[in-house]
């Protein structure tokens, strides 16, 4: 009669629980809508710096945020002497992150991985125009593999703090474990 009972209270605790995971999911994966789309703002608003009168202006946006993986674009462009375009494609795993490391720095965020693990990719190009408009390649295009980012910014304090806790936030949602059911 007791394992009855108990039976009839355990396997609906343990098929309540089991349905209560999939939203958990949803909540972080709407959590993560929303802080991508606060990244986004940010950059799109204190991404972009212009140095001299268009002598030097450097730009960062987020290309893509999806399956907590991000992909950045920097572009610098140099108007001293033949103008000079330097794009880097950055991306990494928002869980191979640390989020307790991620810092403010004078006009900048740094973005550690974990550990001593590199696990931030970038691809970079460079493209010189001459004066007489001819446009060629100033250096061949690399790929790299660097332990942090530096996600440059324009220098105001409360945006780098925003841009801050949305890493972190994110950061800390992708490092989580994820149910699995069999």
């Amino acid at each position: 009669m007791h394992r009855m009972l108990l039976l009839a209270i355990v396997l609906p605790s343990f098929a309540a629980m089991l349905l209560a995971q999939p939203g958990q999911e949803l909540d972080s994966r709407a959590g993560l809508t929303q802080l991508a789309a606060a990244i986004q703002t940010e950059l799109d608003s204190h991404g972009e710096r212009v140095l001299g009168k268009e002598t030097y202006r450097w730009g960062t946006h987020l290309e893509r945020f999806s399956d907590c993986r991000a992909e950045l674009t920097v572009r610098v462009t140099s108007n001293y002497g033949d103008p000079t375009v330097r794009t880097e494609s950055v991306n990494f795993s928002l869980g191979a992150l640390d989020p307790y490391n991620v810092d403010q720095k004078k006009s900048w965020l740094e973005l550690p991985c974990n550990g001593v693990e590199k696990c931030v990719f970038s691809t970079s190009t460079c493209s010189r125009r001459s004066k007489e408009g001819i446009t060629t390649d100033c250096a061949t295009a690399s790929q790299r593999r660097v332990g942090s980012f530096q996600l440059q910014l324009d220098g105001d304090a409360a945006a780098t703090l925003r841009l801050q806790q949305a890493f972190r936030q994110a950061i800390k949602l992708c490092s989580e474990a994820t149910t699995v059911t069999f």
